[in-house]
């Protein structure tokens, strides 16, 4: 692995990517974090925060230091951006256009938080966009693209953000998580289990160069996988 590691985090004001933001912080392996958002984070930590408000200008506030790694929990609902329209550039063109971008500029791991029932082929429209963005990320060929497909997603909110997996789901969430009764609403998750997961396997990923080019994680791993980290955080504590 190389010494000195950068990453860009996008969503980093969201539930997923705020927990990406926390547990690259925390892993003392990073030289430096960079993060693009339209309004300021509250981390003392943050090396590089970029602040546009205007997103379709954040292509051009790319970092010029050399990114090894992209982790993404970029995502908004059709109610917040103001249609299906804008739901899909945000969620799938501008994820794809900064993948293009790092993987024109040598970055070779790229952590996308997409979701459970995810695929191009669906005919539900959340899905169906899900779907195209693991498509398309696919196509751009990084060395290491991890697919992190969490089922209803639990934890505090930034914003009060009302679409598909929260609401009726998350309340269903909260009462079966890690229960015998999860995988009957797609075994629910917290978003900073997501984060701690994301984070874990993309640096074991440029550690370990035979792992897997694409690898595909489900809701039921995520869980498993942030159950045996905090158990080994607790054993060595």
């Amino acid at each position: 692995m190389p010494t000195k590691l950068n990453a860009l985090i996008l969503g980093a004001t969201g539930l997923c990517g705020s927990a990406l933001l926390k547990y690259t912080e925390q892993s003392g392996l990073i030289n430096k974090v960079f993060t693009i958002t339209r309004r300021p984070i509250e981390s003392d930590k943050t090396a590089q925060q970029i602040v546009e408000k205007d997103n379709s200008k954040w292509i051009s506030h790319f970092p010029t230091d050399k990114i090894d790694i992209l982790m993404t929990g970029l995502a908004t609902t059709k109610k917040a951006a103001g249609g299906a329209q804008q739901q899909y550039y945000i969620d799938h063109d501008l994820n794809i256009d900064f993948a293009k971008k790092a993987k024109e500029n040598g970055c070779s791991t790229f952590v996308v938080v997409s979701s459970a029932g995810a695929s191009a082929d669906s005919r539900f429209f959340y899905l169906k966009m899900k779907g195209e963005i693991e498509r398309d990320l696919k196509a751009i060929d990084f060395d290491h693209l991890i697919i992190l497909r969490p089922g209803p997603l639990l934890g505090e909110r930034q914003e009060n953000l009302k679409g598909f997996g929260n609401s009726t789901f998350t309340t269903l969430g909260n009462w079966v998580y890690r229960s015998r009764l999860q995988a009957l609403v797609g075994h629910p998750v917290f978003g900073d289990e997501v984060g701690q997961v994301g984070v874990h396997l993309a640096l074991k990923a440029l550690k370990d160069k035979s792992s897997e080019k694409v690898q595909i994680v489900e809701s039921n791993e995520i869980l498993c996988i942030a159950a045996e980290l905090n158990q080994h955080i607790a054993s060595t504590n």
